[in-house]
C-alpha cells in the first residue's frame, strides 16, 4: 500500500509485534461475531471463513494471491485447508520474516510463498491468479482505482476479487462525524457505490456484496477493552504514545459504527471480459 501517513508510523514499526496480543493472533482483520462469544482470533477466523465460503469451490490445483497479507494468518489458513498454492504480497518486511518463519514451522514452504511489494505494483505474470483476497486492505489506500487495475491484470480471465472492507456509510452528514473519519487512520474512506464504480474504472465488476455493519462496534469495543486492560504491557512493548493514541482511534471507530457513519461488509468482483 502506499506510505502510511500516521505520525506514529516508526513506533508502530517498532512496536506492530503488540497486535498479536491485541488483534488475538495473526490477522490484523474486523471480526465476525456469530455467536458474539467468539474471541478475536475466532471471529477473525469466521471471517475468513465467509470469504471463502463465497469464492466458486477451491481446487488443490487453485492459485491464489493475499495481498497486504500482513502475519500470514489468512494465507496459512487456507494453504492448510485446501491443500493449494497461496502467494502473499505484503509491503511490511518484519511480518513477512514473522510469515515466512510460521510457514517453515508448519512445512508450508511448497504451498505458500511470500513477497514485499506494494498492491499497487504487483510482481507477478499477467492471467496467474483464480482468486485474489483483500481483507480490510482496500479501506488503508488512497489508490483504490490503481490497485483494481493491478489486481486486474494478475487475475485470469473470469477470476474472481474478494474483499472485507470499512466504508462510509450514504447517510452521514454530520459535522462531527467528518473531523472523526478524518482522524482515523485511513487514507480514504469511500462508499460501496464508489467501490463499484472504482472497480469498473480497474475492469472489475461487483457481483455480490454482504452487508456486516452490525460487526463493527462489537469488534472494535472488544479490541478497545483488550488494549485497556493489557495498557502497562503493551506500553513496555512499544510507548505510551502508541497506546494511547490506538486507545483513541478505537473509541473514534466505536462512535463512528454507534453513529450509523461506518459500513463493514463483503464485496465480490469478477474480471471483466476484454
Amino acid at each position: 500500500m502506499s506510505t502510511n501517513p500516521n505520525p506514529l508510523f516508526v513506533e508502530e514499526k517498532k512496536g506492530q509485534h503488540i497486535y498479536h496480543n491485541v488483534w488475538g493472533g495473526d490477522d490484523l482483520h474486523i471480526g465476525i461475531y456469530r455467536p458474539k462469544s467468539l474471541s478475536l482470533y475466532e471471529a477473525n477466523r469466521k471471517t475468513t471463513e465467509r470469504m471463502i465460503k463465497l469464492l466458486p469451490r477451491i481446487k488443490r490445483a487453485s492459485k491464489i494471491l493475499v495481498v497486504q497479507s500482513g502475519f500470514g494468518g489468512a494465507a496459512r489458513y487456507i494453504a492448510e485447508k485446501y491443500k493449494c498454492k497461496v502467494w502473499c504480497l505484503n509491503d511490511d518486511e518484519k511480518q513477512n520474516e514473522y510469515n515466512e518463519r510460521k510457514i517453515e514451522e508448519l512445512e508450508l514452504s511448497k504451498k505458500v510463498k511470500v513477497a514485499k511489494g506494494f498492491v499497487e505494483y504487483m510482481p507477478y505474470e499477467p492471467d496467474f491468479f483464480d482468486f485474489v483476497i483483500a481483507q480490510d486492505a482496500f479501506s488503508l489506500t488512497g489508490k483504490k482505482r490503481e490497485t483494481f487495475r493491478a489486481i486486474h491484470r494478475v487475475l485470469k480471465p473470469e477470476g474472481r476479487l474478494i474483499i472485507s472492507a470499512l466504508m462510509r456509510s450514504e447517510t452521514c452528514e454530520d459535522k462531527d462525524s467528518e473531523a472523526l473519519i478524518k482522524k482515523l487512520p485511513l487514507e480514504e474512506l469511500i462508499t460501496e457505490e464508489q467501490y463499484g464504480s472504482d472497480a469498473k474504472r480497474g475492469f472489475l465488476q461487483q457481483i455480490y456484496s454482504v452487508e456486516l455493519s452490525d460487526q463493527l462496534v462489537h469488534h472494535y469495543t472488544k479490541v478497545l477493552y483488550t488494549l485497556q486492560a493489557n495498557k502497562e504491557a503493551l506500553i513496555e512493548q512499544s510507548s505510551e504514545r502508541f497506546v494511547n493514541d490506538r486507545v483513541k482511534t478505537y473509541k473514534n471507530f466505536i462512535r463512528l459504527a454507534e453513529d450509523g457513519c461506518l459500513d463493514w461488509g463483503i464485496l465480490m468482483f469478477q474480471k471483466m471480459n476484454s
